[in-house]
């Protein structure tokens, strides 16, 4: 089960830079994701770059006045697209990214922000022959295995304000391979393995409170096609079969996202305020199965057949929560060493339900997959999440940024199966989960007007999952 949850709005909005290098804490337990909600870890830690980029990636902007420009590099020890270090030495790759942003302060208090972090990993590998026909089986046209993390963020004025993210991830996005050879083949296959989301979100600021409305769209392409001629033994003679067709994987949808979010200020001791949201995700389409022309060799005889398949099964897929943050401030030693925390607690729902799967053959009348007749699942995630951090400034121009972020939480599954009577056995699990991370930055502070960061993060307090990275961030007017 694919499940989009508010970890997701979080990694696009707070930490934009780390979804191009890692997430600052991930453990997946059955499938699923159980990540540290990284917006919490960036207010508490004191943010891995300076303030300015950290506003426009979290789509804060109220508070920016001067324009500026910065750009920074990204990496990551442990890149499992390209090979893993601790397993593969010799392969094993630091997966490079980059990041740049800029503000631009216009006039009538409006603002504009750009953040955008790109790990370039695209490919193309493929040979041709006088004819233009496909040889050695080199037949990669294009295979984009980048990931993208872009955000705009627009201040009207002193109360309103729009932003836009958009997110393209996946070990293999897409990619295109094409077979044409002498005989007469010519067809391309598409690989789909990957998201891309957009996230629109609409900010109102009262005073010191702030509502966030975001809205997302998100498909999830986990499917492979085909499409053009194929000239195969099709019995007593080669013969074309035109295939025109699409074979989804589990997961394959497009889901629809509400995640409300309200600060409230509420000042009281260190405790600045409450952040508490909402979330809501609906699956809106459910694609299984193969659908479209195939050619299909069924007998094992080398003998290929022309075949029509149409699969469908109905689905409820629904993912819904609820948190609250509470971040607090404490400023020591005559305000050279700041310390920060923001306990949060989560529960979280995820409803998936399926009926059974039929498949026609030929406009032959649909039956059952696989004895597939769906099944009914529910998952409670409730956790405890507590980043603290501290920065530490001896001199007006050099800081230290230092923290650890702590997670504990269960994951309680009820299943249930269907049979062709209705429903059938119930299974149901319980797990608990917990997870640490540390974080270590610095700063060095020319003026007010140029800043170079750098940080480095190890998830699960592993050298060998380390992220670290470095920016400049130049200010003017």
């Amino acid at each position: 089960m694919k499940k989009v949850s508010k970890k997701v709005k979080f990694l696009a909005a707070a930490l934009g830079s780390l979804l191009i290098s890692s997430t600052a804490f991930a453990q997946s337990v059955q499938d699923t994701p159980f990540t540290l909600d990284n917006s919490a870890v960036k207010r508490a830690t004191a943010g891995q770059f300076d303030t300015d980029s950290d506003r426009v990636n979290a789509k804060d902007i109220f508070d920016l006045e001067r324009s500026f420009f910065s750009a920074g590099y990204l990496g990551n020890l442990n890149n499992t697209a390209q090979g893993s270090i601790a397993t593969d030495p010799i392969t094993g790759k630091i997966n490079n990214g980059i990041q740049g942003s800029f503000g631009v302060a216009l006039p009538a208090g409006m603002y504009l922000g750009i953040a955008a972090a790109y790990n370039f990993n695209d490919s193309a590998n493929y040979t041709t022959d006088k004819d233009g026909n496909i040889v050695n089986n080199l037949n990669n046209k294009w295979t984009i295995g980048s990931t993208a993390n872009v955000t705009a963020a627009f201040r009207i004025n002193d109360i309103a304000a729009l932003h836009y993210n958009f997110q393209l991830t996946g070990i293999t996005p897409y990619s295109v391979n094409q077979t044409k050879d002498a005989v007469g083949n010519n067809y391309n296959t598409y690989t789909h393995s990957g998201t891309w989301r957009h996230e629109i979100a609409a900010a109102i600021k009262f005073g010191e409170h702030k509502l966030t409305i975001p809205v997302s769209v998100t498909f999830n392409a986990m499917n492979t096609k085909e499409k053009g001629s194929k000239y195969l033994n099709t019995g007593t003679a080669n013969g074309k079969i035109d295939v025109d067709n699409v074979n989804y994987a589990e997961g394959d949808g497009i889901w629809l996202g509400l995640e409300p979010e309200f600060f409230l200020s509420l000042p009281a001791g260190p405790m600045t305020g409450i952040n508490m949201g909402l979330f809501l995700n609906a699956k809106l389409t459910h694609n299984v199965g193969k659908n479209g022309t195939f050619a299909e060799n069924t007998t094992g005889t080398g003998t290929y057949t022309k075949n029509e398949y149409k699969t469908t099964q109905k689905a409820e897929v629904v993912g819904l929560g609820v948190w609250a943050s509470f971040p607090m401030e404490w400023s020591l030693a005559n305000d050279q060493v700041s310390l920060a925390m923001e306990p949060q607690i989560n529960l979280e729902f995820a409803i998936d339900n399926t009926y059974k799967m039929e498949q026609s053959l030929n406009g032959a009348a649909a039956t059952v997959v696989n004895n597939n007749y769906g099944r009914d699942n529910l998952m409670i995630l409730p956790s405890i999440e507590l980043p603290i951090g501290t920065l530490w400034r001896p001199v007006e121009w050099y800081e230290l940024r230092f923290g650890t972020a702590l997670l504990l939480g269960a994951e309680i599954t009820i299943d249930q199966a269907k049979d062709i009577n209705g429903k059938a056995n119930k299974t149901t699990g319980y797990n608990t989960m917990s997870g640490i991370a540390g974080f270590f930055g610095m700063g060095f502070i020319v003026t007010d007007d140029f800043n170079l960061d750098l940080y480095a993060e190890a998830s699960q307090l592993s050298f060998l999952n380390m992220s670290f990275g470095g920016q400049l961030t130049y200010r003017f007017n």
